[in-house]
């Protein structure tokens, strides 16, 4: 994972289990930004996320599709030697949630020291068993105790991916001219998007669920007053598609999202959760209604009017959520 770029790509790959997006920032004639979107289907099983195994089954493929995609064009030799025809670019990679674990800790004590920190939170991982974290990377971020915390209790959301695994998307990326400078997940930049679409710091005075469906996964988040206090990551299975296809799919996210919630209630019962932000293409809007009756929730859904909020627009007719995601990897 590259850090020595000092400003954000203008260019961003999404990869999905069955979708791969990519986005850019464009100025016109007159120097105004504006943005194109474009997204092509993968075969099933071309790409399988995976904390541990192997992700890409068939790179030839994937270096194709997203080829056509950004616009670049094939590898070309000369005098023996291949090289590529355009300049390398640099953008950020969105991987599925599911190929990383993720964890929300609760430090009675923060460090001041970055390296001593780094070393409180592997160490705090390492007593979970997600996995071993001798070949992985780990990065945080701290949430500072709230106003008036008699216990002054730290929040760290810890995000952990095997470095075997980050490799299979580095080389993959490198070898079509592009150098992800910057690495993250479909759920936090979509959380990321929709906190600055909707108010920002009036956000972090409320409790509530984030859910989002996206890559045959749900990721659910508890939040309280802006800080996380429950992380949770659960394949749907093979055939719980982003349409929504198989039957049964929505009660299955719906039993998940009432699971997460009662571990929140057991963990921290003073919290009450009585409000939804939920991430979902449109094919299972039919979600929110159930959701709101089966868990006695108000949900609010997210869609494309975030970025119209933010004064953003894109090309592309494509306004899902797999095009949504990459569309906040450059908004």
């Amino acid at each position: 994972m590259w850090e020595w770029a000092d400003k954000q790509p203008h260019c961003c790959l999404k990869l999905g289990t069955d979708a791969v997006a990519w986005a850019e920032t464009e100025r016109n004639w007159r120097g105004r930004k504006r943005h194109r979107c474009v997204v092509s289907p993968l075969p099933e099983g071309l790409l399988k996320p995976s904390p541990t195994d192997q992700n890409i089954s068939d790179t030839v493929t994937l270096q194709g599709r997203i080829r056509t995609l950004a616009g670049l064009r094939d590898e070309r030799r000369r005098e023996g030697r291949s090289l590529l025809s355009d300049l390398p670019r640099r953008i950020t990679l969105l991987l599925p949630d599911a190929t990383v674990r993720a964890m929300v800790l609760h430090l009675d004590q923060c460090p001041a020291n970055a390296d001593e920190r780094e070393a409180l939170i592997r160490w705090r991982l390492g007593q979970e068993q997600l996995f071993s974290l001798a070949s992985a990377k780990v990065v945080s971020q701290l949430f500072p105790a709230a106003p008036g915390d008699e216990r002054r209790v730290y929040t760290v959301l810890a995000v952990a991916i095997q470095e075997s695994v980050l490799q299979q998307y580095e080389t993959l990326c490198e070898s079509v001219g592009l150098i992800p400078s910057e690495v993250g997940i479909t759920s936090l930049r979509l959380f990321d998007l929709w906190r600055r679409a909707s108010g920002g710091l009036r956000r972090q005075k409320t409790n509530f669920l984030w859910a989002n469906v996206a890559d045959r996964s749900l990721t659910t988040i508890v939040f309280q007053q802006g800080r996380p206090l429950f992380y949770r990551c659960k394949f749907l299975g093979d055939g719980a598609t982003d349409a929504g296809e198989t039957s049964g799919v929505l009660e299955k996210i719906i039993e998940e999202c009432g699971a997460t919630l009662d571990v929140c209630q057991q963990r921290h019962p003073a919290v009450g959760i009585k409000h939804a932000i939920l991430c979902v293409d449109g094919e299972l809007a039919g979600l929110k209604t159930k959701l709101e009756a089966g868990l006695d929730l108000s949900v609010e859904q997210v869609g494309w009017g975030a970025l119209e909020r933010l004064g953003l627009a894109a090309k592309g007719g494509h306004q899902g959520m797999t095009s949504l995601a990459a569309m906040a990897g450059v908004s």
